[in-house]
């Protein structure tokens, strides 16, 4: 598993266990997987730290896509500004909260048949 964090072009920060999905014959690169994806904010307060003159945020977790009863969604590469790693904190939390382990060896996954952007 690789937890990353993907920028999407609605502005959305995604967390996620992220991969390719990588034509085993031709090597093209055809989409993205985000299996678990939580969506990722961070909520600013009104009042500003006395101490530091500066307010903390607060961060927040929230399923992607709350309706759906899915993990693994497809999401076409169009749609990704940047794919990146996460600070350690939000890593941490991600993991902690989703219930999963991050081990980044395999973030690829090798298809020999076209895949529907659908996810179908």
């Amino acid at each position: 598993m690789a937890v990353q964090l993907a920028l999407l072009k609605s502005g959305e920060e995604i967390i996620a266990d992220i991969r390719e999905i990588v034509d085993k014959d031709t090597g093209k690169q055809m989409s993205l997987v985000f299996i678990k994806p939580v969506r990722v904010t961070v909520q600013q307060p009104a009042v500003l730290n006395e101490q530091s003159g500066q307010s903390e945020g607060v961060l927040s977790f929230a399923p992607w896509i709350a309706t759906s009863k899915d993990e693994e969604f497809f999401v076409p590469y169009e749609w990704c500004v940047t794919v990146c790693e996460a600070n350690d904190d939000i890593k941490n939390s991600y993991i902690k909260n989703v219930g999963v382990r991050d081990d980044s060896e395999s973030n690829f996954i090798e298809t020999e048949q076209p895949v529907s952007d659908s996810g179908d």
